[in-house]
């Protein structure tokens, strides 16, 4: 039952990482995963929020960048024309295509997020040691009308697309996104939980996670990530 879940909670082992898992087992769940720095004993995060409502700083840019609708709509014109040829398919909608663009790293008014909470764990215990681990956790966000499809820039409420299995990354990592009518707008739903997995925790959740087959080949089922996952076993001495 949701009343059992905390909204807050600071984990410590990979038992205390379980014992939240099966309380999650029931009911439709999204989770996210992120590492955030410590600085000064305090945590610095990202913006839940998309990459395309993050300007200036938050996005690396130098000089603050202004948010435009007309710029994303542009940028995903420029993608469908020019994506074709490295693609083994035609996608069936603009939402398809702006869930593709933002799967090869372009900024759109897209969120990543997944249904595994383990794979979101797998995100969070990226840095091993030197960062705090943040897992979001949302519960019963409705999913977005078959007109969003068509129309992905005129939604009027967050969200849940989920794309067809347009990678093999998508089913490997239970993909799915939330739409954000605005992105230039923290994401903070009713409801929405954090959990935090203290740096110590990391390595020992990293761990089990991989002898559940939850790890860098699994999730990116291509050359680049097992190369990834053949070097981090190689580092911390798992051969």
């Amino acid at each position: 039952m949701t009343s059992t879940i905390p909204r807050n909670l600071r984990i410590k082992s990979w038992l205390e990482l379980a014992d939240l898992a099966a309380k999650c087992a029931n009911g439709k769940w999204i989770f996210r995963g992120e590492s955030v720095r410590l600085v000064g004993g305090g945590i610095i995060r990202n913006p839940l929020r998309p990459k395309a409502g993050r300007v200036g700083p938050e996005k690396g840019a130098a000089r603050k960048t202004p948010h435009s609708v007309k710029h994303e709509e542009r940028a995903l014109d420029d993608f469908m024309r020019q994506a074709r040829p490295h693609l083994g398919h035609t996608p069936n909608s603009p939402l398809e295509w702006l869930a593709i663009a933002q799967h090869h790293g372009m900024s759109t008014r897209l969120l990543d997020w997944t249904e595994s909470l383990l794979v979101a764990a797998y995100f969070a215990t990226t840095k091993v040691n030197t960062a705090v681990g943040l897992i979001y956790g949302l519960q019963n966000l409705r999913t977005l009308p078959n007109t969003s499809e068509k129309r992905p820039f005129v939604a009027r409420q967050p969200g849940i697309y989920r794309p067809p299995h347009i990678t093999p990354r998508i089913p490997a990592q239970r993909s799915v996104f939330t739409l954000h009518p605005d992105p230039t707008i923290d994401f903070n739903p009713t409801g929405l939980c954090e959990w935090f997995i203290a740096p110590s925790a990391c390595l020992e959740i990293k761990q089990v996670l991989d002898a559940c087959a939850i790890n860098e080949s699994s999730l990116f089922p291509d050359l680049d990530g097992l190369s990834r996952y053949l070097g981090w076993r190689y580092k911390w001495g798992k051969f």
